[in-house]
């Protein structure tokens, strides 16, 4: 980055200043391009307008219908409440009824706690729609902060990297799409896509000519066909004139538009609110269950009841009129006021909810902080495919929880976004997890070597590499050659070796980084074009295993670095025709002087590597490790094949050559050259860029040309290039930890060996073998540049206006004559000589996944999740990548996304028809899944790959998983901004830092490294250490809650969704504890009137036992500990939610029955004596018939402190056995045999605090009151509290009973999960 500097600021100064471009920001050179000032003022004015407004509508908000049934409810028994109320204090004076005045009170409770409810769910609403707006606005704050620092990327150019290189004050710099601003100067390269409606410049000053007619839209490519289309009339494209001196190859536009505008409109159009979680979905049940039938079923058994009660025995037999009301509507409104107290636990849900998201967000940044392995426990058989996932030990504590919550309730989550996104619900629900794109995210960033392969004769080896062990003594970061007798093959390795070491060294000449992991190229292709990975990524680890070490390297000296890019070339065709849509053709040539070379340009070597179709077209010979053999179109279309081999195979390929170079200095002296000398040690002075233009039709043109010549030749035979001697009893065998004498190499180490031979073969004006033929069908394969005719046609092409040589001239390539002949251009002596080379061999890479991806994969499938890879590549591709991850290939493992017209997009086209191995009827396209879904088979929500995936169709199956009841989670690149809207439509998202280092920036000649920081995608450091990675990742990440840092495991994913399942467990119990409670009281208060007593439970018992006792016993089941089992259950899909409605009514009438049947014991044994005058015993049906006949109206105080004290008994025999029963709630299937409840500390506190509490207004209620507790029987404290007796098996028989049933439809679930998919479609 700082020698680009350094080259910017040179051609800046060259340039013409003090020219403004009225479209421009005033104050910037339009020469220089935007300052970071103007660039960072056009964002902020765009992110702080009211257009960029992106609101999201909150899941629980005041229309929602649940609320309205419950706020509803509330409402009407709290208006019964006060008529009933105002009823009893109006009509009776002494002796006054408390009762009317309790009435009042709860009355006012009720519509207390509605209000509040009302503000806290509006409140909560409010701040989850504005969630994604403060998030903005964060970012907006960070980029107000910004001081202008620029990281140094520092990995290979990645599709999941989208960053262009704009002009910013003065400096090109990698800046994010979305960083882009209109007026900024870009400078694209062939193959890359637009970031927004850019239109082309032509003059160097910055302006767009005004004739331009160069214009791109959104995503359009660069094509030379559209170049092609521009070009002014009657010229041809110069490179350096339409693009950057610094820059040659690429072509200057101006940005018309800012890509953050659109951004930010596409998210506000398509950001819907995600879908109510399965949780939601089930309480919705409950809700719609208890309020449309258990409520409405109680309110009339009471009404009638009641009705019938005052008909026939107050007013018919005992002339008490006046007990109306209170009868018909006190005594029934109280059947149904426990439902009325659910107005409250939407609040109750919310805290919940907060508390739940409190713990993933802490526990997510501690394991995101903590730099531990993930380690499997003790008990752990690693080789059991159904153990247990790793975790790691790290300690979360209360204290970090209660703060994040406590900042949670009072803030909107913009961080996190908790709220919107239903964070431990959604996580605690995952089905399906989606990989959106490869490099970098589940694929390590650098593509590793796979495999080298050299010619063996008229033969090749291919030879396999793999990663160094390093648990071995002294062993290092790097690769080895895995074959046996690797080393038989040493003579042609070493030229390939020794290129890889001298051609791709990011460490000048073995220098600091020799020896270190993989690293990225400094060379300056990048700056020209758009390459493959592979071309950036520094291969001196290939040499090392060849065997070089650092002496080797340093014996050479780099004279000259040349760049060819070659987009009109044939071979861009030719790539394009392989499914390389976005790139030209390029290759890297090194000129290396050796140490022995005395420091002169007369004795040189020249290294190449890069395209295949470009290598192969300009090497007439190979070296067989022995000696040079021509390149005949049999022995081309073999390595050939291998290439397109590779591609289909996902992996890269390079192609590496070789010729020696000899250039009579004085031509060197006369023209000026710099660089070409050890005393020229500038390096930007050792950098050319040379593009070739070889067209189609001026490759046909030369054809014919040269069968015109071959026709009317009189010679009908050609000279043979004849081999060089080598003795193969110096070719020394070494082990990969030895160091190669270069000097005994037949190769680029030996530069004499291969130098000296006789004038025809080394020369490059020659003949070869002219009747070449192949009797493989691979020749139909081989593209027409890269045939021997072709080469041949070429090297006539440049032969026939050369000089005559003369003797002097023995052993000198370039003479002072030829030199001349080319106009002393050193671009046209370096394309010259790149023009004619030996083709020494091939090597492959490939993207490996990131450790523990694989493993994590495997894991996922035991806790019933679902991995779903979107390919942007072929379905071959796509497959190879996905065995590397483990996925199944297959038949009926595929789906290809693109439609049929599309076939283009597949690499080699065709889709399923040439796809043998497809065997069944899958659909094609994105819009066929929904008919196949329909119509066949489920197939599309089995499998685990799609291949030809756009974001737009990546983003629609989205759709249909959630559709068909899946809860998607989508990882991605948190700087490929076409991810942002799959991330707006998945239930969860999660960016992942697609390359390290987002905060190291580039200072001068050094580097700096910046604060560590979490990004989490609103960034959480300050402004001045913000790099403009983060800020691209940032906006990238808008709907993303999590964020990943790129050196964290995807096992914390993992380990997040186990804690989620075991929070959200906890809340259904806790919600069945909460539930169930309330359809007991109301049960409860129904016998009772059934039984013509007052309620068992009255207002206040109720609130207290509804909104103290079952909400503390309801936090503390939050509080169980995790079950071993949680991550080897299959999650629940998001439809038919409660459908085995009829047996979980069972259970909870099984469950319920004896809480609600002690607490009417207990009230009625505790009644009977303490309303019977002098302690004398009295049955049921004298109690019923004193009490029910009796006028309420006038009730005596001795009367009405009996059922006061009746009533407390009953509270205390009911909180007791709701403490007993939530200790079953711990688990759904696990026994108290199984799991002691002691082992949850919070629930014992809890449990004892509600018991104290309750023991504690009984006897203030008791103690002084006028009831006779002395009175009360013994068996009555028997019946409170020896219930658990019955009570606990019960409980265990019914938990057993669902346990067997649950087990049942675990294994279906898993035998679903796991079928093969060939099972489920027709052939």
């Amino acid at each position: 980055m700082a020698s680009a500097e350094r080259q910017s600021s040179m051609d800046r100064t060259e340039a013409t200043t003090g020219k403004r471009d009225k479209g421009i920001e005033p104050g910037a050179d339009a020469a220089a391009g935007l300052t970071t000032g103007a660039a960072k003022n056009k964002l902020l004015e765009l992110l702080d307008s009211d257009s960029t407004r992106v609101l999201v509508p909150a899941h629980f908000d005041g229309r929602s219908r649940s609320l309205w049934t419950i706020a509803g409810t509330a409402l009407a028994v709290a208006a019964l409440l006060l008529v009933n109320g105002g009823y009893v204090v109006g009509r009776t004076h002494e002796p006054r009824q408390t009762r009317g005045i309790g009435s009042i009170v709860e009355a006012v409770l009720l519509l207390s706690s509605m209000a509040v409810t009302w503000w806290v769910v509006a409140r909560e609403s409010r701040l989850e729609t504005r969630e994604l707006e403060m998030r903005v606005r964060a970012v907006s704050q960070e980029i107000r902060g910004w001081t202008g620092i620029y990281a140094d990327l520092r990995t290979p150019q990645l599709p999941t990297v989208t960053t262009y290189t704009v002009l910013r004050d003065g400096v090109w710099r990698d800046v994010p799409t979305l960083l882009v601003v209109e007026g900024d100067t870009v400078a694209l390269a062939y193959g890359e896509e637009a970031p927004c409606l850019v239109a082309l410049r032509t003059d160097r000053s910055g302006a767009e000519s005004a004739d331009a007619p160069g214009v791109l839209e959104r995503g359009q490519r660069l094509t030379p066909d559209a170049m092609r289309t521009w070009k002014p009339p009657g010229r041809a494209w110069d490179p350096r004139t339409a693009g950057h001196a610094a820059l040659a190859g690429r072509v200057l536009f101006r940005a018309r538009d800012t890509p953050l505008r659109s951004h930010l409109e596409q998210i506000a159009r398509h950001h819907q609110r995600t879908g109510r979680s399965v949780l939601q979905n089930q309480m919705r049940v409950v809700i719609r269950l208890c309020a449309l039938r258990v409520m409405p079923a109680l309110f009339v058994c009471a009404l009638v009841a009641n009705a019938v009660i005052y008909g026939v025995v107050s007013a018919a037999q005992e002339a008490n009129y006046r007990m109306g009301v209170e009868v018909v509507i006190g005594k029934t409104v109280y059947v149904v006021f426990p439902f009325a107290c659910t107005v409250l636990w939407p609040v109750l849900w919310i805290v919940a909810r907060i508390f739940t998201n409190a713990c993933e967000v802490v526990l997510f940044d501690t394991l995101q902080r903590s730099k531990t392995d993930y380690e499997d426990t003790d008990n752990i058989d690693e080789f059991d495919v159904e153990a247990l996932p790793p975790t790691k030990d790290v300690t979360v504590g209360i204290g970090a929880i209660f703060d994040r919550m406590r900042w949670l309730w009072w803030n909107c989550d913009f961080r996190t976004l908790s709220r919107s996104s239903n964070l431990s619900e959604t996580l605690g629900n995952v089905t399906v997890i989606c990989s959106v794109d490869k490099e970098g995210t589940i694929a390590e960033p650098f593509c590793s070597p796979e495999q080298i392969v050299v010619p063996n004769g008229t033969d090749y080896a291919i030879l396999d590499v793999g990663e160094q062990n390093q648990a071995e003594p002294g062993a290092g970061a790097g690769v080895v050659i895995v074959d046996e007798g690797w080393e038989q093959f040493l003579p042609s390795l070493r030229p390939l070796g020794l290129a890889c070491c001298l051609n791709t060294a990011a460490h000048g000449s073995g220098g600091a980084g020799w020896g270190a992991p993989t690293h990225r190229r400094h060379g300056h292709m990048r700056r020209h074009a758009k390459i493959q990975a592979a071309q950036d990524t520094c291969l001196c680890a290939i040499g090392r295993a060849v065997g070089f070490a650092t002496d080797d390297v340093a014996r050479y000296t780099k004279v000259k670095e040349v760049s060819v890019v070659a987009p009109f070339h044939a071979a861009t065709d030719a790539l394009a025709a392989n499914g390389e849509h976005s790139l030209a053709a390029s290759l890297t040539a090194t000129v290396l002087q050796p140490a022995d070379g005395g420091g002169s340009p007369g004795r040189l070597q020249m290294l190449t590597d890069g395209c295949v179709d470009l290598v192969l077209g300009v090497c007439p010979d190979y070296f067989d490790g022995v000696g040079i053999r021509p390149l005949d179109d049999h022995t081309a279309a073999m390595y050939y094949s291998l290439y397109l081999n590779a591609l289909q195979q996902d992996l890269q390929c390079l192609a590496f050559a070789y010729r020696p170079l000899a250039v009579d200095p004085g031509a060197v002296v006369r023209a000026g050259w710099a660089g070409w000398a050890k005393s020229d040690g500038v390096e930007e002075s050792r950098a050319r860029f040379v593009d070739m233009h070889l067209s189609s039709t001026a490759l046909d043109a030369m054809l014919d040309e040269y069968g015109s010549s071959r026709n009317s030749s009189n010679s009908g035979t050609s000279v043979v290039s004849t081999t060089a001697p080598v003795d193969a009893g110096s070719v020394k065998k070494l082990g990969s930890d030895q160091k190669i004498d270069t000097d005994q190499t037949p190769g680029p180490g030996n530069a004499e060996v291969l130098a000296d031979r006789p004038d025809d073969c080394n020369s490059s004006r020659r003949s070869s073998s002219e009747d070449a033929v192949s009797h493989s069908s691979s020749l139909d394969d081989l593209p027409t540049h890269v045939t021997e005719a072709a080469r041949k046609a070429q090297m006539q092409a440049r032969t026939k206006d050369a000089p005559p040589r003369s003797a002097d001239d023995a052993g000198v390539d370039y003479t002072q004559a030829l030199v001349h002949c080319l106009g002393d251009n050193e671009d046209e002596v370096l394309r010259d000589a790149m023009s004619e080379q030996i083709f020494v061999g091939l090597a492959t890479f490939a993207y490996a996944p990131k450790t523990d991806v694989c493993d994590f994969i495997e894991d996922l499938d035991v806790a019933g999740i679902r991995f779903v890879h979107f390919s942007r590549g072929g379905g071959r591709q796509s497959k190879a990548f996905a065995e590397r991850l483990g996925l199944e290939t297959d038949w009926n493992t595929c789906i290809l996304l693109s439609s049929d017209t599309d076939g283009a997009r597949s690499s080699g086209g065709g889709g399923y028809i040439e796809d043998h191995d497809i065997k069944a009827r899958l659909p094609r396209g994105i819009e066929s899944i929904r008919p196949h879904l329909a119509d066949v088979d489920d197939i599309p929500l089995q499998i685990s790959l799609f291949a030809e995936c756009t974001a737009a169709s990546t983003r629609e199956m989205v759709r249909i998983f959630q559709e068909n009841g899946d809860v998607v989670c989508c990882i991605g690149s948190a700087l490929a901004d076409s991810n942002t809207l799959t991330f707006a439509a998945a239930d969860l998202a999660v960016g992942v830092e697609p390359i390290p280092h987002f905060n190291r920036a580039g200072a001068g000649a050094g580097v700096v490294e910046l604060a560590a920081t979490a990004n989490d995608g609103s960034i959480s450091t300050s402004g001045a250490l913000v790099t403009q990675y983060a800020l691209g990742a940032a906006l990238t990440c808008l709907p993303c809650p999590l964020f990943l840092q790129h050196d964290t495991s995807l096992y914390m994913l993992m380990q997040v969704v186990s804690e989620a399942r075991r929070l959200v467990g906890c809340v259904q119990q806790a919600a069945i504890l909460l539930a169930g409670a309330c359809v007991a009281i109301g049960v409860v208060n129904l016998v009772s009137a059934l039984c013509l007593l007052p309620p068992a439970m009255p207002g206040y018992m109720v609130l207290w036992a509804l909104w103290v006792v079952a909400p503390l016993l309801g936090a503390a089941l939050l509080f169980a500990p995790h079950d071993e089992n949680t991550m080897s259950t299959m999650p629940l899909k998001n439809h038919a939610h409660v459908a085995d409605l009829p047996r979980f009514a069972v259970y909870a009438a099984v469950r319920l029955a004896p809480p609600v049947a002690v607490t009417v014991l207990v009230y009625v044994t505790a009644l009977s004596r303490l309303a019977a005058s002098g302690g004398a015993s009295s049955g049921l049906g004298h109690l019923s018939s004193a009490v029910g006949r009796a006028d309420w109206t006038v009730l005596a105080p001795s009367s009405q402190w009996a059922v006061v004290g009746a009533q407390t008994y009953a509270l205390v025999a009911f909180v007791f056995h709701c403490v007993c029963v939530s200790a079953t709630l711990m688990f759904r299937t696990r026994t108290t045999l199984d799991f002691v409840p002691l082992r949850n500390v919070v629930w014992v506190v809890a449990s004892a605090v509600c018991l104290l509490l309750t023991f504690a207004f009984a006897a203030l209620l008791l103690v002084f009151g006028d009831a006779l507790v002395a009175s009360v029987p013994w068996y009555t404290y028997v019946l409170a509290f020896a219930g658990p007796l019955v009570l606990l098996p019960l409980q265990d028989l019914c938990k057993l009973h669902d346990k067997r049933r649950w087990t049942r439809l675990q294994k279906l679930a898993k035998l679903e999960f796991k079928t093969k998919l060939g099972l489920h479609s027709p052939l």
